[in-house]
């Protein structure tokens, strides 16, 4: 089953990056008048991370302030750095870099990367992910709008998803005045190898809080109700992005309800060791559901943001 997903997500990944070479060859030669290459310097806010409708069991909001670089061509690429406001500590750095193009008229499509360092204390659930690769599709119907996106997620084991949305925009003002309104609805599926690399960094670490006498805990996580390689539905998400949009600069807010499905049952079994050398080491098997898996609910977070072009 892993080997299809794979192979699948490989080939539409191929495809599309054959379509965005062919793209890039077409308009080399022409002008765009209205946009023009620039950077961007942004900060956002977001009162929780929530990575396909998983959390961790304490708030964890962010403070991120990110530099791009937009080429008219399409290309570009960003640095970015979370600043975790409750654990006062920066935990995370990353990289993105992309190509947005157009296949035909009201079709277009992207490809993307990204890397991600994340500080060895970090409890964001995607903390076990260190790069991906995607792409997307998008056709616009006029009265509404249907994405579609592939990517490859590289942690301790290699992850595939896939994402549908739909979506319209409703546009108000000016063009270097304009507030626009998307009401959006996306759906989020992927495999679980993500989840099994996250329970192991943070059964060790709550070991250790809750036992100082603990030197180290090394943990092996199994997810036991399904299959880690399996494409499971994640999550459903509602969200409503408010934007106004200037010339030169512009704000963001985007309120979002994540619906979680299929709960993620897990067991870990973890050797601990002791800081007195002449305690020996022990090997415990513990059922590490966390209580927000047995009983999926909803969550509720918002992102805001402000940038500026240059």
């Amino acid at each position: 089953m892993v080997t299809r997903i794979k192979t699948l997500l490989l080939f539409v990944l191929c495809c599309t990056m054959a379509l965005a070479t062919s793209a890039q060859e077409k308009t080399t030669d022409t002008t765009d008048t209205e946009t023009k290459s620039h950077f961007k310097a942004e900060l956002n806010y977001v009162n929780n991370s929530v990575y396909l409708g998983r959390k961790d069991s304490m708030l964890l909001p962010y403070i991120t302030p990110s530099i791009s670089y937009c080429s008219k061509s399409g290309f570009y690429a960003s640095a970015s750095v979370a600043y975790a406001t409750k654990d006062k500590r920066v935990d995370y750095f990353s990289l993105d870099a992309g190509y947005d193009f157009t296949i035909k008229k009201n079709f277009t499509a992207s490809v993307y990367g990204n890397k991600t360092f994340y500080n060895d204390s970090s409890n964001n659930v995607s903390s076990d992910i260190g790069a991906s690769l995607g792409t997307g599709l998008a056709y616009d119907f006029g009265f509404v709008q249907l994405h579609g996106g592939a990517d490859i997620s590289f942690a301790h084991k290699t992850d595939f998803g896939v994402n549908f949305s739909l979506d319209h925009s409703f546009y108000f003002g000016e063009k270097d005045k304009q507030w626009t309104i998307t009401p959006t609805a996306l759906l989020n599926m992927s495999t679980l190898n993500f989840y099994e690399g996250y329970t192991n960094k943070t059964v060790g670490k709550k070991a250790i809080r809750k036992n100082p006498l603990i030197l180290s805990v090394n943990s092996t996580t199994l997810i036991t109700n399904t299959q880690t390689s399996k494409l499971t539905l994640m999550d459903y998400e509602l969200s409503l992005p408010v934007s106004y949009d200037a010339k030169k600069w512009g704000v963001y807010f985007t309120p979002t309800l994540s619906i979680p499905r299929n709960p993620i049952y897990t067991s870990t079994t973890s050797v601990i060791k002791f800081r007195n050398p002449s305690t020996p080491a022990q090997t415990v098997t513990t059922d590490s559901t966390p209580d927000s898996e047995k009983k999926l609910a909803n969550t509720f977070y918002a992102e805001v943001g402000v940038y500026l072009n240059f």
